[in-house]
Protein backbone atom coordinates (compact mmCIF):
# COMPACT_ATOMS: atom_id res chain seq x y z
CA UNK A 1 0.00 0.00 0.00
CA UNK A 2 1.40 3.40 -0.93
CA UNK A 3 1.68 5.82 1.99
CA UNK A 4 0.29 9.36 1.85
CA UNK A 5 3.84 10.71 1.91
CA UNK A 6 4.78 8.59 -1.09
CA UNK A 7 1.62 9.65 -2.92
CA UNK A 8 2.54 13.29 -2.27
CA UNK A 9 6.08 12.73 -3.54
CA UNK A 10 4.75 11.14 -6.73
CA UNK A 11 2.33 14.02 -7.23
CA UNK A 12 5.08 16.62 -6.87
CA UNK A 13 7.12 14.80 -9.51
CA UNK A 14 4.52 15.58 -12.12
CA UNK A 15 5.78 17.91 -14.88
CA UNK A 16 5.67 21.59 -13.96
CA UNK A 17 3.39 22.32 -16.91
CA UNK A 18 0.87 19.81 -15.54
CA UNK A 19 0.92 21.57 -12.18
CA UNK A 20 0.63 24.88 -13.93
CA UNK A 21 -2.59 23.76 -15.63
CA UNK A 22 -3.92 22.60 -12.26
CA UNK A 23 -3.20 25.98 -10.68
CA UNK A 24 -4.76 27.82 -13.62
CA UNK A 25 -7.98 25.84 -13.11
CA UNK A 26 -7.91 26.82 -9.42
CA UNK A 27 -7.39 30.57 -9.87
CA UNK A 28 -8.84 31.34 -13.30
CA UNK A 29 -11.85 33.66 -13.30
CA UNK A 30 -13.76 35.73 -15.82
CA UNK A 31 -12.87 39.39 -15.42
CA UNK A 32 -15.18 42.30 -16.30
CA UNK A 33 -12.29 44.10 -17.99
CA UNK A 34 -12.24 41.35 -20.62
CA UNK A 35 -15.93 41.78 -21.43
CA UNK A 36 -16.20 43.64 -24.71
CA UNK A 37 -19.96 43.31 -25.08
CA UNK A 38 -21.59 44.57 -21.89
CA UNK A 39 -22.02 48.35 -21.83
CA UNK A 40 -25.48 48.96 -20.41
CA UNK A 41 -24.16 50.34 -17.12
CA UNK A 42 -21.86 53.24 -16.29
CA UNK A 43 -18.13 52.78 -16.81
CA UNK A 44 -17.55 53.71 -13.16
CA UNK A 45 -19.37 50.56 -12.03
CA UNK A 46 -17.65 48.14 -14.41
CA UNK A 47 -14.32 46.66 -15.37
CA UNK A 48 -12.46 46.68 -12.07
CA UNK A 49 -10.89 43.38 -11.04
CA UNK A 50 -13.55 41.01 -9.78
CA UNK A 51 -11.16 38.66 -8.00
CA UNK A 52 -8.42 40.24 -5.93
CA UNK A 53 -5.45 38.29 -4.64
CA UNK A 54 -5.20 38.26 -0.84
CA UNK A 55 -3.53 36.12 1.83
CA UNK A 56 -6.56 33.81 1.61
CA UNK A 57 -6.35 33.30 -2.15
CA UNK A 58 -5.35 29.92 -3.63
CA UNK A 59 -2.19 31.45 -5.10
CA UNK A 60 -0.93 32.48 -1.67
CA UNK A 61 -1.76 29.11 -0.10
CA UNK A 62 -0.03 27.17 -2.87
CA UNK A 63 3.11 29.30 -2.55
CA UNK A 64 3.54 27.99 1.02
CA UNK A 65 3.20 24.27 0.22
CA UNK A 66 6.63 23.54 -1.21
CA UNK A 67 9.31 24.97 -3.48
CA UNK A 68 7.88 23.34 -6.60
CA UNK A 69 4.43 24.87 -6.16
CA UNK A 70 5.93 28.16 -4.99
CA UNK A 71 7.79 28.56 -8.27
CA UNK A 72 4.57 28.04 -10.22
CA UNK A 73 2.08 29.86 -7.98
CA UNK A 74 4.19 32.99 -7.66
CA UNK A 75 3.43 33.78 -11.30
CA UNK A 76 -0.29 33.96 -10.55
CA UNK A 77 0.21 35.74 -7.21
CA UNK A 78 1.82 38.71 -8.97
CA UNK A 79 -0.35 38.64 -12.09
CA UNK A 80 -2.99 41.07 -10.77
CA UNK A 81 -2.48 44.25 -8.77
CA UNK A 82 -5.48 46.16 -7.44
CA UNK A 83 -5.04 49.50 -5.66
CA UNK A 84 -7.98 51.36 -4.18
CA UNK A 85 -6.38 53.20 -1.26
CA UNK A 86 -3.31 55.24 -0.42
CA UNK A 87 -2.26 52.59 2.09
CA UNK A 88 -2.17 49.92 -0.61
CA UNK A 89 -0.25 52.18 -2.99
CA UNK A 90 2.41 52.91 -0.36
CA UNK A 91 2.73 49.22 0.56
CA UNK A 92 3.30 48.12 -3.04
CA UNK A 93 5.73 50.95 -3.76
CA UNK A 94 7.74 50.16 -0.62
CA UNK A 95 7.73 46.49 -1.54
CA UNK A 96 9.64 47.34 -4.72
CA UNK A 97 12.69 48.01 -2.54
CA UNK A 98 13.06 44.24 -2.38
CA UNK A 99 14.88 42.99 -5.51
CA UNK A 100 12.82 39.80 -5.38
CA UNK A 101 9.49 41.67 -5.36
CA UNK A 102 10.65 44.07 -8.06
CA UNK A 103 11.83 41.20 -10.25
CA UNK A 104 8.58 39.25 -9.83
CA UNK A 105 6.42 42.28 -10.65
CA UNK A 106 8.50 43.05 -13.71
CA UNK A 107 8.27 39.47 -14.87
CA UNK A 108 4.70 38.44 -13.98
CA UNK A 109 2.36 41.42 -13.46
CA UNK A 110 -0.13 41.63 -16.33
CA UNK A 111 -3.20 43.40 -14.89
CA UNK A 112 -3.04 46.67 -12.98
CA UNK A 113 -6.21 48.26 -11.59
CA UNK A 114 -5.83 51.69 -9.97
CA UNK A 115 -9.16 52.91 -8.61
CA UNK A 116 -8.89 55.93 -6.33
CA UNK A 117 -11.93 56.84 -4.26
CA UNK A 118 -13.20 60.26 -5.30
CA UNK A 119 -14.23 61.40 -1.83
CA UNK A 120 -10.88 60.89 -0.10
CA UNK A 121 -8.67 64.02 -0.35
CA UNK A 122 -5.34 62.19 -0.10
CA UNK A 123 -4.01 62.20 -3.64
CA UNK A 124 -0.92 64.40 -3.80
CA UNK A 125 2.38 64.75 -5.62
CA UNK A 126 3.95 62.01 -3.49
CA UNK A 127 1.15 59.62 -4.45
CA UNK A 128 1.73 60.43 -8.11
CA UNK A 129 5.39 59.54 -7.69
CA UNK A 130 4.51 56.23 -6.07
CA UNK A 131 2.10 55.36 -8.85
CA UNK A 132 4.68 56.19 -11.51
CA UNK A 133 7.21 53.97 -9.71
CA UNK A 134 4.77 51.05 -9.67
CA UNK A 135 3.85 51.47 -13.34
CA UNK A 136 7.50 51.59 -14.35
CA UNK A 137 7.99 48.28 -12.58
CA UNK A 138 5.36 46.54 -14.74
CA UNK A 139 6.62 46.62 -18.35
CA UNK A 140 4.61 43.53 -19.33
CA UNK A 141 1.15 44.88 -18.52
CA UNK A 142 -1.59 43.78 -20.89
CA UNK A 143 -4.53 45.27 -18.93
CA UNK A 144 -4.48 48.71 -17.32
CA UNK A 145 -7.34 50.46 -15.55
CA UNK A 146 -6.66 53.94 -14.17
CA UNK A 147 -9.67 55.64 -12.67
CA UNK A 148 -9.08 58.81 -10.66
CA UNK A 149 -11.92 61.23 -9.97
CA UNK A 150 -11.71 64.31 -12.15
CA UNK A 151 -12.71 66.71 -9.36
CA UNK A 152 -9.47 68.46 -8.48
CA UNK A 153 -11.00 70.05 -5.38
CA UNK A 154 -11.56 66.56 -3.94
CA UNK A 155 -8.28 64.81 -4.60
CA UNK A 156 -5.92 67.50 -5.83
CA UNK A 157 -5.00 65.70 -9.03
CA UNK A 158 -3.54 68.15 -11.54
CA UNK A 159 -3.16 67.89 -15.27
CA UNK A 160 0.62 67.70 -14.94
CA UNK A 161 0.13 64.56 -12.84
CA UNK A 162 -1.87 63.05 -15.65
CA UNK A 163 0.87 64.00 -18.11
CA UNK A 164 3.47 62.26 -15.96
CA UNK A 165 1.34 59.14 -15.57
CA UNK A 166 0.54 58.94 -19.27
CA UNK A 167 4.17 59.51 -20.24
CA UNK A 168 5.09 56.65 -17.93
CA UNK A 169 2.56 54.41 -19.66
CA UNK A 170 3.93 55.40 -23.06
CA UNK A 171 7.47 54.46 -22.04
CA UNK A 172 6.79 51.42 -19.89
CA UNK A 173 3.52 49.80 -20.97
CA UNK A 174 4.01 49.10 -24.65
CA UNK A 175 2.32 45.69 -24.51
CA UNK A 176 -1.07 46.99 -23.38
CA UNK A 177 -4.07 45.32 -24.96
CA UNK A 178 -6.86 46.69 -22.73
CA UNK A 179 -6.77 50.31 -21.56
CA UNK A 180 -9.48 51.88 -19.42
CA UNK A 181 -8.56 55.51 -18.79
CA UNK A 182 -10.56 57.91 -16.63
CA UNK A 183 -8.34 60.85 -15.73
CA UNK A 184 -8.72 64.60 -15.74
CA UNK A 185 -6.92 65.88 -18.83
CA UNK A 186 -8.51 69.34 -18.78
CA UNK A 187 -5.29 71.30 -19.22
CA UNK A 188 -3.15 68.49 -20.56
CA UNK A 189 -1.45 69.69 -23.70
CA UNK A 190 -1.23 67.41 -26.70
CA UNK A 191 2.24 68.87 -27.20
CA UNK A 192 3.32 66.57 -24.37
CA UNK A 193 1.86 63.50 -26.07
CA UNK A 194 0.49 63.96 -29.55
CA UNK A 195 -2.17 61.61 -30.91
CA UNK A 196 0.56 60.19 -33.13
CA UNK A 197 2.60 59.21 -30.07
CA UNK A 198 -0.48 57.61 -28.52
CA UNK A 199 -1.16 55.58 -31.67
CA UNK A 200 2.45 54.45 -31.89
CA UNK A 201 2.93 53.67 -28.20
CA UNK A 202 -0.35 51.80 -27.72
CA UNK A 203 -0.32 50.05 -31.06
CA UNK A 204 -1.30 46.68 -29.54
CA UNK A 205 -4.51 48.00 -27.96
CA UNK A 206 -7.54 45.82 -28.67
CA UNK A 207 -9.98 47.44 -26.23
CA UNK A 208 -9.97 51.15 -25.41
CA UNK A 209 -12.33 52.71 -22.88
CA UNK A 210 -12.33 56.42 -22.11
CA UNK A 211 -14.27 57.22 -18.97
CA UNK A 212 -14.73 60.62 -17.36
CA UNK A 213 -11.61 61.95 -19.03
CA UNK A 214 -11.90 65.52 -20.28
CA UNK A 215 -9.51 65.58 -23.21
CA UNK A 216 -8.69 68.82 -25.02
CA UNK A 217 -9.30 68.31 -28.70
CA UNK A 218 -6.81 69.81 -31.17
CA UNK A 219 -8.09 71.23 -34.41
CA UNK A 220 -8.92 68.36 -36.71
CA UNK A 221 -6.30 69.36 -39.27
CA UNK A 222 -3.60 69.02 -36.60
CA UNK A 223 -4.42 65.39 -35.82
CA UNK A 224 -2.04 63.14 -37.78
CA UNK A 225 -3.57 60.17 -39.52
CA UNK A 226 -2.48 56.98 -37.79
CA UNK A 227 -3.63 53.45 -37.12
CA UNK A 228 -4.66 51.18 -34.27
CA UNK A 229 -4.45 47.93 -36.22
CA UNK A 230 -5.81 45.62 -33.51
CA UNK A 231 -8.50 47.77 -31.88
CA UNK A 232 -11.84 45.96 -31.99
CA UNK A 233 -13.73 47.66 -29.13
CA UNK A 234 -13.99 51.39 -28.40
CA UNK A 235 -16.09 52.82 -25.59
CA UNK A 236 -16.64 56.38 -24.42
CA UNK A 237 -19.10 58.44 -22.42
CA UNK A 238 -18.32 61.86 -23.95
CA UNK A 239 -18.87 62.45 -27.67
CA UNK A 240 -15.67 64.49 -28.11
CA UNK A 241 -13.70 61.25 -27.64
CA UNK A 242 -15.03 60.01 -30.97
CA UNK A 243 -13.64 63.03 -32.79
CA UNK A 244 -10.13 62.04 -31.71
CA UNK A 245 -10.36 58.77 -33.66
CA UNK A 246 -12.49 59.76 -36.64
CA UNK A 247 -9.50 59.96 -39.01
CA UNK A 248 -7.58 57.07 -37.45
CA UNK A 249 -7.47 53.82 -39.39
CA UNK A 250 -9.25 51.13 -37.37
CA UNK A 251 -9.37 48.08 -39.65
CA UNK A 252 -10.61 45.59 -37.03
CA UNK A 253 -13.09 47.83 -35.23
CA UNK A 254 -16.34 45.91 -34.72
CA UNK A 255 -17.79 47.15 -31.43
CA UNK A 256 -18.57 50.69 -30.27
CA UNK A 257 -20.22 51.62 -26.99
CA UNK A 258 -21.49 55.08 -26.12
CA UNK A 259 -23.42 55.70 -22.94
CA UNK A 260 -24.21 59.38 -22.43
CA UNK A 261 -22.99 60.17 -18.90
CA UNK A 262 -25.43 63.12 -18.73
CA UNK A 263 -28.42 60.95 -19.67
CA UNK A 264 -31.24 62.00 -20.10
CA UNK A 265 -29.79 65.36 -21.16
CA UNK A 266 -29.02 65.66 -24.86
CA UNK A 267 -25.48 65.06 -26.10
CA UNK A 268 -23.61 66.73 -28.95
CA UNK A 269 -24.27 64.45 -31.92
CA UNK A 270 -22.14 65.83 -34.82
CA UNK A 271 -18.96 64.20 -33.42
CA UNK A 272 -20.74 60.85 -33.31
CA UNK A 273 -22.02 61.33 -36.85
CA UNK A 274 -18.50 62.04 -38.15
CA UNK A 275 -17.08 58.98 -36.41
CA UNK A 276 -19.84 56.65 -37.60
CA UNK A 277 -19.58 58.06 -41.12
CA UNK A 278 -15.96 56.91 -41.14
CA UNK A 279 -16.29 53.60 -39.30
CA UNK A 280 -19.97 52.64 -39.12
CA UNK A 281 -19.86 50.14 -41.98
CA UNK A 282 -17.45 47.95 -39.94
CA UNK A 283 -19.59 47.69 -36.82
CA UNK A 284 -21.29 44.47 -35.76
CA UNK A 285 -22.18 45.68 -32.24
CA UNK A 286 -23.31 49.16 -31.23
CA UNK A 287 -24.43 50.56 -27.88
CA UNK A 288 -26.30 53.87 -27.93
CA UNK A 289 -27.77 54.79 -24.55
CA UNK A 290 -29.00 58.32 -23.91
CA UNK A 291 -28.41 59.42 -27.49
CA UNK A 292 -31.80 60.15 -29.06
CA UNK A 293 -32.94 63.72 -28.25
CA UNK A 294 -36.48 64.55 -27.23
CA UNK A 295 -36.90 66.63 -30.38
CA UNK A 296 -38.36 64.99 -33.45
CA UNK A 297 -36.48 66.87 -36.16
CA UNK A 298 -33.16 66.80 -34.31
CA UNK A 299 -33.47 63.05 -33.89
CA UNK A 300 -34.38 62.64 -37.57
CA UNK A 301 -31.47 64.76 -38.83
CA UNK A 302 -28.77 63.35 -36.54
CA UNK A 303 -29.60 59.96 -35.02
CA UNK A 304 -31.27 58.33 -38.02
CA UNK A 305 -28.30 59.02 -40.35
CA UNK A 306 -25.91 57.62 -37.74
CA UNK A 307 -27.76 54.32 -37.46
CA UNK A 308 -28.37 53.93 -41.20
CA UNK A 309 -24.62 54.07 -41.80
CA UNK A 310 -24.18 50.90 -39.70
CA UNK A 311 -25.00 48.60 -42.59
CA UNK A 312 -23.52 45.45 -40.99
CA UNK A 313 -24.93 45.92 -37.51
CA UNK A 314 -26.05 42.68 -35.85
CA UNK A 315 -26.33 43.59 -32.15
CA UNK A 316 -27.87 46.89 -31.06
CA UNK A 317 -28.05 48.00 -27.42
CA UNK A 318 -30.12 51.02 -26.45
CA UNK A 319 -32.47 52.33 -23.77
CA UNK A 320 -36.24 52.04 -23.81
CA UNK A 321 -36.61 55.81 -23.99
CA UNK A 322 -34.22 55.96 -26.98
CA UNK A 323 -36.18 53.22 -28.72
CA UNK A 324 -39.50 54.98 -28.20
CA UNK A 325 -38.07 58.24 -29.55
CA UNK A 326 -36.88 56.79 -32.87
CA UNK A 327 -39.83 54.46 -33.50
CA UNK A 328 -41.78 57.17 -35.40
CA UNK A 329 -39.17 57.22 -38.18
CA UNK A 330 -40.33 54.72 -40.79
CA UNK A 331 -37.13 55.17 -42.79
CA UNK A 332 -35.06 53.74 -39.92
CA UNK A 333 -34.79 50.05 -40.79
CA UNK A 334 -31.80 47.94 -39.68
CA UNK A 335 -32.22 44.70 -41.63
CA UNK A 336 -29.10 42.91 -40.31
CA UNK A 337 -29.84 43.28 -36.58
CA UNK A 338 -30.63 39.90 -35.01
CA UNK A 339 -30.29 40.90 -31.35
CA UNK A 340 -31.68 43.99 -29.62
CA UNK A 341 -30.87 44.69 -25.97
CA UNK A 342 -32.89 47.23 -24.01
CA UNK A 343 -31.83 48.94 -20.80
CA UNK A 344 -34.34 50.85 -18.70
CA UNK A 345 -32.19 53.30 -16.77
CA UNK A 346 -33.35 56.73 -17.93
CA UNK A 347 -34.93 59.00 -15.30
CA UNK A 348 -37.27 60.12 -18.09
CA UNK A 349 -40.50 58.18 -18.17
CA UNK A 350 -42.35 56.85 -21.17
CA UNK A 351 -45.33 58.84 -22.39
CA UNK A 352 -48.48 57.53 -20.77
CA UNK A 353 -50.02 56.99 -24.19
CA UNK A 354 -47.12 54.97 -25.60
CA UNK A 355 -48.82 51.57 -25.21
CA UNK A 356 -45.29 50.21 -25.10
CA UNK A 357 -46.02 46.52 -24.57
CA UNK A 358 -49.09 46.43 -26.78
CA UNK A 359 -47.21 47.59 -29.88
CA UNK A 360 -43.64 46.53 -29.06
CA UNK A 361 -43.44 43.35 -31.15
CA UNK A 362 -44.98 44.99 -34.21
CA UNK A 363 -42.67 48.00 -33.83
CA UNK A 364 -39.62 45.79 -33.55
CA UNK A 365 -40.57 43.82 -36.64
CA UNK A 366 -40.98 47.06 -38.61
CA UNK A 367 -37.54 48.42 -37.72
CA UNK A 368 -35.61 45.16 -37.18
CA UNK A 369 -37.09 42.64 -39.66
CA UNK A 370 -34.45 39.96 -38.90
CA UNK A 371 -34.68 40.26 -35.11
CA UNK A 372 -34.40 36.94 -33.25
CA UNK A 373 -33.67 37.92 -29.64
CA UNK A 374 -34.85 40.78 -27.43
CA UNK A 375 -32.53 41.02 -24.44
CA UNK A 376 -34.12 42.82 -21.49
CA UNK A 377 -31.54 44.52 -19.22
CA UNK A 378 -34.07 46.15 -16.90
CA UNK A 379 -35.99 44.80 -13.92
CA UNK A 380 -38.50 41.98 -14.19
CA UNK A 381 -41.39 40.74 -12.09
CA UNK A 382 -41.23 36.93 -12.13
CA UNK A 383 -44.41 36.62 -10.05
CA UNK A 384 -46.80 38.63 -12.19
CA UNK A 385 -49.56 36.37 -13.58
CA UNK A 386 -49.95 35.95 -17.29
CA UNK A 387 -52.49 38.34 -18.82
CA UNK A 388 -54.07 35.27 -20.41
CA UNK A 389 -55.10 34.05 -16.94
CA UNK A 390 -56.77 37.26 -15.84
CA UNK A 391 -60.44 37.46 -16.71
CA UNK A 392 -61.78 40.47 -18.52
CA UNK A 393 -58.39 41.79 -19.72
CA UNK A 394 -58.50 43.94 -22.84
CA UNK A 395 -56.37 42.16 -25.45
CA UNK A 396 -55.10 45.53 -26.68
CA UNK A 397 -53.26 45.81 -23.35
CA UNK A 398 -51.11 42.82 -24.16
CA UNK A 399 -53.37 39.92 -23.28
CA UNK A 400 -51.75 37.78 -25.96
CA UNK A 401 -48.15 38.74 -25.23
CA UNK A 402 -46.77 35.22 -25.44
CA UNK A 403 -48.66 34.40 -28.61
CA UNK A 404 -47.53 37.56 -30.41
CA UNK A 405 -43.91 37.11 -29.33
CA UNK A 406 -43.82 33.50 -30.48
CA UNK A 407 -45.65 34.31 -33.70
CA UNK A 408 -43.10 36.96 -34.50
CA UNK A 409 -40.25 34.53 -33.83
CA UNK A 410 -38.65 36.77 -31.20
CA UNK A 411 -37.27 35.25 -28.02
CA UNK A 412 -37.27 37.52 -24.96
CA UNK A 413 -34.56 36.84 -22.38
CA UNK A 414 -32.77 38.41 -19.41
CA UNK A 415 -29.05 39.08 -18.92
CA UNK A 416 -28.40 35.43 -18.12
CA UNK A 417 -30.20 34.14 -21.20
CA UNK A 418 -33.25 32.90 -19.28
CA UNK A 419 -36.53 33.16 -21.17
CA UNK A 420 -38.95 35.95 -20.24
CA UNK A 421 -42.50 36.82 -21.22
CA UNK A 422 -43.40 40.30 -22.35
CA UNK A 423 -45.75 40.88 -19.41
CA UNK A 424 -42.85 40.29 -16.96
CA UNK A 425 -40.90 43.36 -18.08
CA UNK A 426 -41.06 46.19 -15.55
CA UNK A 427 -40.99 49.29 -17.74
CA UNK A 428 -40.72 52.58 -15.90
Amino acid sequence: MVSHATEGSIALKLPIETWRMVIISAVESLEPMDNCHEASESLTTRFHLARRVTSKSPECTLMLVCKVLNVIAIEFFYERIYIQSRKQLIAIAEGLISPSVANNMEKWTRRFDFNYAANIPVYNNHDKGLMVRVLRSCPNLTHLVIEVANHEDKIGAKARDTATIMDTCVKSCKRLEVLHLALNLTTYKWADMTPGVFLTSFRNITTLRLGNAIIPTPRKAEVPLGELPFLHTFEACVTVHFLLFTDVRLPLLSTVHFRNKHFPENCYLPFLLEFISAHGNKLATLTFIGVVPDHLELARSHVVPILLKCTRLQVFVTDVIDLVRFLPFEELVLPQVTRLELSNCSPARLPSTSGFRATLIADLRAHFPSLEVLGWLGRVDPNVPSPNTRAGLDLSEGGTDTYHALAAGIRIENRDGDKLELFQLLVQ
